[in-house]
Protein backbone atom coordinates (compact mmCIF):
# COMPACT_ATOMS: atom_id res chain seq x y z
CA UNK A 1 0.00 0.00 0.00
CA UNK A 2 1.12 3.46 -0.77
CA UNK A 3 2.30 5.11 2.40
CA UNK A 4 0.65 8.34 1.38
CA UNK A 5 -2.77 6.75 0.95
CA UNK A 6 -2.44 4.94 4.24
CA UNK A 7 -1.67 8.22 5.97
CA UNK A 8 -4.73 9.89 4.49
CA UNK A 9 -6.93 6.95 5.57
CA UNK A 10 -5.63 7.12 9.09
CA UNK A 11 -6.35 10.83 9.24
CA UNK A 12 -9.95 10.34 8.09
CA UNK A 13 -10.44 7.64 10.73
CA UNK A 14 -9.15 9.96 13.43
CA UNK A 15 -11.58 12.67 12.31
CA UNK A 16 -14.53 10.27 12.41
CA UNK A 17 -13.64 9.02 15.86
CA UNK A 18 -13.21 12.57 17.11
CA UNK A 19 -16.60 13.54 15.61
CA UNK A 20 -18.35 10.70 17.32
CA UNK A 21 -16.84 11.56 20.70
CA UNK A 22 -17.63 15.25 20.37
CA UNK A 23 -21.24 14.49 19.27
CA UNK A 24 -21.88 12.45 22.39
CA UNK A 25 -20.53 15.26 24.50
CA UNK A 26 -22.65 18.06 23.06
CA UNK A 27 -25.75 16.01 22.09
CA UNK A 28 -26.09 13.24 24.67
CA UNK A 29 -28.47 10.45 23.78
CA UNK A 30 -30.54 9.35 26.73
CA UNK A 31 -31.91 5.91 26.80
CA UNK A 32 -34.63 6.34 29.43
CA UNK A 33 -37.19 3.67 30.00
CA UNK A 34 -40.67 4.68 28.98
CA UNK A 35 -42.71 5.61 31.99
CA UNK A 36 -46.00 3.74 32.12
CA UNK A 37 -49.13 5.85 32.51
CA UNK A 38 -51.06 5.64 35.78
CA UNK A 39 -53.08 2.52 36.23
CA UNK A 40 -56.60 2.70 34.85
CA UNK A 41 -58.22 4.72 32.08
CA UNK A 42 -57.32 8.41 32.06
CA UNK A 43 -60.93 9.24 31.13
CA UNK A 44 -62.09 7.49 34.29
CA UNK A 45 -59.96 9.63 36.60
CA UNK A 46 -62.05 11.41 39.28
CA UNK A 47 -63.09 14.94 38.36
CA UNK A 48 -63.48 17.93 40.68
CA UNK A 49 -65.81 17.46 43.65
CA UNK A 50 -69.29 18.96 42.88
CA UNK A 51 -71.86 20.09 45.50
CA UNK A 52 -74.57 17.60 46.32
CA UNK A 53 -77.60 18.01 44.01
CA UNK A 54 -80.02 17.75 46.93
CA UNK A 55 -78.22 20.57 48.70
CA UNK A 56 -78.45 22.80 45.63
CA UNK A 57 -82.18 22.08 45.31
CA UNK A 58 -82.76 22.84 48.97
CA UNK A 59 -80.94 26.15 48.58
CA UNK A 60 -82.93 27.08 45.47
CA UNK A 61 -86.37 26.29 46.90
CA UNK A 62 -88.04 28.79 49.27
CA UNK A 63 -88.56 27.63 52.83
CA UNK A 64 -91.72 25.62 53.31
CA UNK A 65 -94.69 27.54 54.71
CA UNK A 66 -96.05 26.58 58.05
CA UNK A 67 -99.24 24.54 57.71
CA UNK A 68 -102.37 26.64 58.06
CA UNK A 69 -103.85 26.41 61.52
CA UNK A 70 -107.23 24.79 61.74
CA UNK A 71 -109.96 27.14 62.93
CA UNK A 72 -111.10 26.52 66.49
CA UNK A 73 -113.98 24.10 66.10
CA UNK A 74 -115.62 24.93 69.43
CA UNK A 75 -115.76 28.64 68.60
CA UNK A 76 -117.17 28.02 65.12
CA UNK A 77 -119.79 25.68 66.58
CA UNK A 78 -120.87 28.27 69.13
CA UNK A 79 -121.02 31.10 66.58
CA UNK A 80 -123.21 28.99 64.31
CA UNK A 81 -125.57 28.55 67.25
CA UNK A 82 -125.53 32.27 67.97
CA UNK A 83 -126.14 33.09 64.31
CA UNK A 84 -129.30 30.96 64.33
CA UNK A 85 -130.51 32.68 67.51
CA UNK A 86 -129.87 36.12 66.06
CA UNK A 87 -131.75 35.30 62.86
CA UNK A 88 -134.77 34.22 64.92
CA UNK A 89 -134.54 37.30 67.11
CA UNK A 90 -134.64 39.65 64.15
CA UNK A 91 -137.45 37.67 62.51
CA UNK A 92 -139.56 37.91 65.68
CA UNK A 93 -139.08 41.67 65.74
CA UNK A 94 -140.33 41.85 62.16
CA UNK A 95 -143.34 39.70 63.08
CA UNK A 96 -144.74 42.58 65.13
CA UNK A 97 -144.28 45.25 62.45
CA UNK A 98 -147.63 44.76 60.61
CA UNK A 99 -149.66 45.01 63.82
CA UNK A 100 -147.75 48.06 64.97
CA UNK A 101 -148.14 49.81 61.62
CA UNK A 102 -151.88 49.07 61.69
CA UNK A 103 -152.11 50.66 65.12
CA UNK A 104 -150.17 53.76 64.08
CA UNK A 105 -152.31 54.22 60.96
CA UNK A 106 -155.54 53.89 62.94
CA UNK A 107 -154.45 56.44 65.52
CA UNK A 108 -153.28 58.83 62.81
CA UNK A 109 -156.75 58.78 61.20
CA UNK A 110 -158.80 59.07 64.38
CA UNK A 111 -159.35 62.82 63.98
CA UNK A 112 -160.98 62.36 60.58
CA UNK A 113 -162.97 59.14 61.04
CA UNK A 114 -165.81 58.13 63.28
CA UNK A 115 -165.61 55.69 66.15
CA UNK A 116 -166.93 52.75 64.15
CA UNK A 117 -164.28 53.10 61.43
CA UNK A 118 -161.62 53.55 64.07
CA UNK A 119 -162.62 50.23 65.62
CA UNK A 120 -162.50 48.57 62.21
CA UNK A 121 -158.98 49.85 61.67
CA UNK A 122 -157.99 48.72 65.12
CA UNK A 123 -159.12 45.21 64.27
CA UNK A 124 -156.10 44.99 61.98
CA UNK A 125 -153.93 45.11 65.08
CA UNK A 126 -155.01 41.52 65.64
CA UNK A 127 -152.30 40.67 63.13
CA UNK A 128 -149.99 40.51 66.13
CA UNK A 129 -148.81 36.89 66.44
CA UNK A 130 -150.39 34.75 69.13
CA UNK A 131 -148.29 33.60 72.09
CA UNK A 132 -145.72 36.24 71.20
CA UNK A 133 -144.38 36.48 74.75
CA UNK A 134 -144.01 32.69 74.98
CA UNK A 135 -142.06 32.62 71.74
CA UNK A 136 -139.55 35.04 73.22
CA UNK A 137 -139.21 32.88 76.30
CA UNK A 138 -138.57 29.85 74.10
CA UNK A 139 -135.90 31.74 72.18
CA UNK A 140 -134.14 32.65 75.41
CA UNK A 141 -134.11 29.01 76.50
CA UNK A 142 -132.73 27.96 73.15
CA UNK A 143 -129.95 30.52 73.43
CA UNK A 144 -128.95 29.24 76.87
CA UNK A 145 -129.03 25.61 75.73
CA UNK A 146 -125.46 25.83 74.44
CA UNK A 147 -122.57 26.70 76.71
CA UNK A 148 -119.97 29.00 75.16
CA UNK A 149 -116.27 28.13 74.98
CA UNK A 150 -114.05 30.27 77.22
CA UNK A 151 -113.09 32.51 74.29
CA UNK A 152 -116.76 33.43 73.75
CA UNK A 153 -117.77 33.96 77.36
CA UNK A 154 -117.81 37.78 77.10
CA UNK A 155 -119.82 37.58 73.89
CA UNK A 156 -122.29 35.22 75.52
CA UNK A 157 -122.82 37.54 78.49
CA UNK A 158 -123.28 40.59 76.26
CA UNK A 159 -125.78 38.77 74.06
CA UNK A 160 -127.70 37.51 77.09
CA UNK A 161 -128.14 41.09 78.37
CA UNK A 162 -129.18 42.31 74.93
CA UNK A 163 -131.67 39.47 74.44
CA UNK A 164 -133.19 40.06 77.86
CA UNK A 165 -133.60 43.79 77.17
CA UNK A 166 -135.11 43.05 73.76
CA UNK A 167 -137.59 40.54 75.18
CA UNK A 168 -138.73 43.00 77.86
CA UNK A 169 -139.11 45.78 75.32
CA UNK A 170 -140.90 43.82 72.60
CA UNK A 171 -143.22 42.15 75.09
CA UNK A 172 -144.38 45.57 76.29
CA UNK A 173 -145.04 46.61 72.70
CA UNK A 174 -147.01 43.42 72.13
CA UNK A 175 -149.16 43.90 75.23
CA UNK A 176 -149.85 47.51 74.28
CA UNK A 177 -151.01 46.43 70.84
CA UNK A 178 -153.26 43.84 72.40
CA UNK A 179 -154.77 46.55 74.61
CA UNK A 180 -155.26 48.82 71.60
CA UNK A 181 -158.03 46.57 70.30
CA UNK A 182 -160.24 47.60 73.24
CA UNK A 183 -158.70 50.83 74.52
CA UNK A 184 -156.61 52.68 71.92
CA UNK A 185 -155.93 55.62 74.21
CA UNK A 186 -154.50 53.41 76.95
CA UNK A 187 -152.32 51.63 74.37
CA UNK A 188 -151.07 54.95 73.03
CA UNK A 189 -150.24 56.09 76.56
CA UNK A 190 -148.30 52.89 77.25
CA UNK A 191 -146.31 53.17 74.04
CA UNK A 192 -145.53 56.82 74.62
CA UNK A 193 -144.06 56.01 78.03
CA UNK A 194 -141.67 53.54 76.38
CA UNK A 195 -140.03 56.15 74.17
CA UNK A 196 -136.47 57.21 74.96
CA UNK A 197 -134.84 55.22 77.75
CA UNK A 198 -136.23 51.78 76.90
CA UNK A 199 -135.25 51.82 73.23
CA UNK A 200 -131.91 53.46 74.03
CA UNK A 201 -131.07 50.69 76.48
CA UNK A 202 -131.81 48.02 73.88
CA UNK A 203 -129.73 49.80 71.25
CA UNK A 204 -126.80 50.11 73.66
CA UNK A 205 -126.93 46.40 74.44
CA UNK A 206 -127.07 45.57 70.73
CA UNK A 207 -123.97 47.66 70.03
CA UNK A 208 -122.05 45.99 72.87
CA UNK A 209 -123.00 42.46 71.78
CA UNK A 210 -122.04 43.21 68.19
CA UNK A 211 -118.69 44.65 69.35
CA UNK A 212 -117.89 41.43 71.20
CA UNK A 213 -118.87 39.39 68.13
CA UNK A 214 -116.63 41.37 65.76
CA UNK A 215 -113.73 41.00 68.20
CA UNK A 216 -114.04 37.22 68.04
CA UNK A 217 -114.32 37.17 64.26
CA UNK A 218 -111.17 39.26 63.88
CA UNK A 219 -109.10 37.57 66.56
CA UNK A 220 -109.60 34.08 65.13
CA UNK A 221 -109.86 35.10 61.45
CA UNK A 222 -113.36 33.69 61.09
CA UNK A 223 -115.00 36.23 58.77
CA UNK A 224 -114.71 33.86 55.84
CA UNK A 225 -116.88 31.41 57.78
CA UNK A 226 -119.45 34.04 58.82
CA UNK A 227 -119.65 36.65 56.05
CA UNK A 228 -121.87 39.58 56.96
CA UNK A 229 -122.62 38.28 60.46
CA UNK A 230 -123.64 41.21 62.65
CA UNK A 231 -125.92 41.73 65.62
CA UNK A 232 -128.27 44.47 64.53
CA UNK A 233 -131.33 46.31 65.80
CA UNK A 234 -132.60 47.18 62.34
CA UNK A 235 -134.75 44.16 61.53
CA UNK A 236 -137.82 45.69 59.98
CA UNK A 237 -138.53 47.56 63.22
CA UNK A 238 -135.99 50.19 64.18
CA UNK A 239 -135.99 50.06 67.96
CA UNK A 240 -134.73 53.62 68.18
CA UNK A 241 -137.36 55.28 66.02
CA UNK A 242 -140.27 52.87 66.07
CA UNK A 243 -142.32 55.20 68.33
CA UNK A 244 -141.06 58.43 66.83
CA UNK A 245 -144.39 59.40 65.28
CA UNK A 246 -146.75 58.06 67.92
CA UNK A 247 -146.15 60.78 70.46
CA UNK A 248 -147.60 63.41 68.15
CA UNK A 249 -151.00 61.78 67.79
Amino acid sequence: MNPKVALIGAGVLVVLVAGILLGRHFFPVTHRAATAPPAGNVLEAPGPQMPDAGLLQAQAEPPAKEPEKSPPADIIDYLKHLQRIEAQRQAMQRDLTPAFNAFVNAVAMRATIDEQELQQRMSAVQQAPQDYSQKWANLSQLFESKQPPPACQSLHEAYRKMLSATITYMTKVYLALQQAQTDPNAALQALSQMQGTASTDVDTQILQANYELQQILDKYDLRRYFPGFVISGDSGMNLRSIFGGVGGF
